[in-house]
């Protein structure tokens, strides 16, 4: 029996970079906790471009946000990963010497970059629901940072990730988090981890969860849940990881698998009656 399940947002709940999301969802989910689920909200997003998504949820819902950097459980923080000084000033500098890539940075309820291009800033602003602001320097940031992003204008993420993972893998976790975006966070931090986190939290099993994904961010979590599942628009060393596939975002496959889920659980209930 299902007692957790762990979904990502963009490009499995909902398009990519948007703020579309089947309203349904929030009766679905409801509907799934009355019966004994615990549902957490796992995303590359940070805290509050989640919560533009399940604000009127926030007392309700537990959320894995910028990839594990951030765990929160109605509304409190649970845990933090924040980069220590000598780390983000290798880290930024590094990301500055990508070539044709916007970068932003993660705090823990804010999101910050010094690259003023009005586009990007207006696109992040509207279709991921952050008020992020523009500073004169991500160093110059007192507030820690837990997550340092890179949206790659030119090329795929995957092929930015690789060189960067050769060059300093080993000392950072490095996630393709889109098809245009690598995360950057403390060495370890995944959304893997923050699931087996909550997991040993609630005295749950991977046995009792179910997780659903699109990318690269996504696996470690997937792996993390008997119950795996991979949307058709995902990456296909997802969907090899992944125990099943449903169909594409488009058609809200993860929303008719909760459904369900949900079945199956009242399904269950009624038979141990």
């Amino acid at each position: 029996m299902i007692k957790l399940i762990a979904s990502d947002l963009d490009g499995t709940l909902l398009p990519e970079g948007t703020p579309d999301i089947d309203p349904n969802i929030y009766e679905v989910i409801r509907s799934l906790q009355d019966a004994g689920v615990t549902f957490v909200a796992a995303s590359g997003r940070n805290y509050e471009s989640v919560m533009s998504i399940f604000g009127s949820m926030e007392k309700e819902l537990m959320v894995i946000s910028d990839n594990g950097g951030y765990l929160a459980k109605g509304g409190e923080e649970m845990h933090c990963y924040s980069f220590p000084r000598d780390l983000l000033e290798e880290v930024v500098t590094m990301a500055r010497n990508v070539p044709d890539v916007w970068i932003m940075a993660s705090a823990a309820r804010g999101t910050y970059t010094d690259m003023d291009d009005p586009e990007y800033v207006r696109w992040i602003r509207e279709g991921y629901q952050m008020d992020i602001r523009v500073v004169d320097d991500l160093l110059g940031i007192e507030e820690p940072l837990i997550k340092v992003a890179l949206y790659t204008c030119a090329k795929d993420a995957a092929e930015v990730a690789e060189p960067l993972r050769q060059q300093i893998g080993d000392r950072v976790s490095i996630a393709v988090a889109g098809d245009r975006w690598v995360d950057l966070m403390m060495p370890g931090v995944n959304k893997g981890g923050a699931l087996a986190y909550i997991q040993q939290t609630l005295g749950i099993t991977p046995e009792e969860t179910a997780a659903f994904g699109d990318n690269g961010n996504d696996i470690p979590m997937l792996c993390r849940a008997s119950e795996s599942y991979a949307v058709e628009n995902a990456r296909e060393e997802v969907k090899a990881a992944a125990k099943y596939v449903l169909g594409d975002v488009s058609q809200g496959a993860v929303l008719q698998q909760l459904e369900k889920i949900l079945d199956m659980q009242k399904d269950g209930a009624r038979i141990r009656k």
